[in-house]
Formats: C-alpha cells, sequence, structure tokens
C-alpha cells in the first residue's frame, strides 16, 4: 500500500463529505432560516435536534426534500469511494476514502466542523464498500434496538454491527480502520440527541414509535406540523 495513495483517498472522501447539501438546498427551500437546529415537539416534552443533517430539511420542509438532502449526502460518499474501488482495484484505499466521507460530513471544515450526524454517508460509502452489509447491519441494528427496546440502539447500533460483519467476511485491517473511524465520528454527534430521546421515552413523555418515526429521514408518514413547535 502506497501512504501517499491512502493520504490522498483520505483527503479526497474528506473534501467530499465536508460538501454541506443540507446548507446548499436550505438556502434554496428555507431562505434565511436558522440550520443549525430545530425545536422538535414529541409528546409531552421538547427535543432540541441541534445537527445540520438531512433530518433537518425533512422536519422544517418535508420528507420530499429531506429525501433529496439524504440522497445527496449518500451520493457524495459513494462517489469518490467507488473512483478509488475502481482505480485501485488490489489496495483497498476506497476504505479510507468512506471513513474519511462520514468524518468531514460531521466535521466539515468549511464550516467550523459543524456538520451532520453521518448516517446518509455512512450508508453511501457501504454500499459501494460492500453493499450486503447495508440491510444486514441495519436489519440487525433494529432488532437489536427492538430486543432492548431501545430506540437508540434501534437507529445507531447498526455501525457496532460492522465488526462482527467485516470479520465474518474476512476483510482486511483497512476495513476495521473504517468501521473504527465510523464510530468514531458518528456516536459523539447522535448522543445528545439519542439520550434525551431514550429519557424522554423511560419518562413516558414519548413511545417508541414515534421516536423513530421522527428519525426516519424522509418518513412519508411525517407531518413536519405535528412536530414543530408554534
Amino acid at each position: 500500500m502506497n501512504p501517499w495513495t491512502a493520504l490522498a483517498a483520505i483527503i479526497v472522501g474528506y473534501i467530499f463529505g465536508a460538501v454541506s447539501f443540507t446548507r446548499i438546498l436550505g438556502r434554496w427551500v428555507l431562505p434565511g432560516d436558522d440550520l443549525s437546529g430545530v425545536d422538535v415537539q414529541l409528546g409531552k416534552g421538547t427535543l432540541r435536534f441541534d445537527r445540520t443533517s438531512a433530518s433537518l430539511i425533512s422536519l422544517k420542509r418535508g420528507p420530499g426534500y429531506g429525501c433529496l438532502t439524504g440522497l445527496l449526502d449518500m451520493a457524495k460518499a459513494a462517489i469518490p469511494v467507488l473512483v478509488f474501488k475502481l482505480m485501485f482495484p488490489d489496495h483497498d484505499y476506497e476504505f479510507f476514502t468512506a471513513a474519511a466521507a462520514v468524518v468531514g460530513h460531521n466535521y466539515p471544515i468549511f464550516h467550523r466542523f459543524r456538520g451532520g450526524a453521518g448516517m446518509s454517508p455512512y450508508l453511501g460509502g457501504l454500499a459501494v464498500l460492500d453493499w450486503p452489509a447495508v440491510p444486514v447491519v441495519t436489519v440487525l441494528g433494529a432488532f437489536s434496538g427492538a430486543l432492548s427496546r431501545n430506540v437508540v440502539i434501534s437507529y445507531i447500533s447498526g455501525v457496532v454491527w460492522l465488526f462482527p460483519w467485516f470479520w465474518w467476511r474476512q476483510s482486511g485491517w483497512e476495513a476495521f480502520v473504517y468501521a473504527t473511524a465510523v464510530n468514531i465520528a458518528v456516536w459523539p454527534t447522535i448522543w445528545p440527541v439519542m439520550k434525551d430521546l431514550n429519557r424522554m421515552q423511560k419518562a413516558g413523555e414519548i413511545d417508541r414509535k414515534e421516536a423513530m418515526k421522527l428519525l426516519t429521514r424522509g418518513h412519508p408518514s411525517l407531518n413536519r406540523d405535528k412536530y414543530l413547535p408554534e
């Protein structure tokens, strides 16, 4: 493995990931609006969602624009990952690109390192790296959450299942570097929201279905007027 090529893969992935489609689309569909966060009414409580992501666009402008933002965030990771995968088929540089795209999305240098939660670019990159992993780790994460009856586990534990998945696939060390980087990038950004959701769920302020509906980007039944306080 050439360290300079690996470094290039990281830089390219980070730059692509740091492009904020939430802000780009937000200037068009939400001119002059605050894109740093939104207060969400859930049952008897109010949740502060403070990530600049597709979920924010979905809540403020509707699921159609939220889906579009999410797809663009997936593509900005998938495209450079695919390029490195095709250019260097005998090496695994694309794992570095995929990891860096998630880091760039969550900590974009162009926006004072304040970005999203990383789930869309994570799924976009993983779809190119190892597409069967996407449904498998997602289902395993949901199953883990169902067993624990915990919305936090349901939403995010799929990234943890990357480790046994790559072990089962007998992947190289690059895959485990990728899995580690994704977990380190994703958990700190989403944990405050997850912790509040878990607290509200345990207190009986919301139920698990409402919390999962909120967290599902572009959910067709999402009614933003229901979740945004006047």
